[in-house]
């Protein structure tokens, strides 16, 4: 995990949530937690859209 810290803090979630499923569901088979990772994606740039959005107020 501290491998990550330099990160953005967006990215870094992102990784940090994808890494805590990945360990729940490790499988030398397919992968089986696509759309979990694709929810933890979509709602990191969610959150960093809004976040943007309220540094651009003026």
């Amino acid at each position: 995990m501290n491998l990550f810290e330099t990160f953005d803090p967006a990215v870094r979630n992102i990784i940090l949530g994808v890494l805590d499923i990945e360990q729940e569901h490790i499988s030398m088979e397919r992968p089986r937690v696509k759309d979990q990772i694709d929810e933890i994606v979509t709602a990191a740039a969610k959150k960093e859209v809004e976040r943007l959005a309220v540094e651009d107020l003026p």
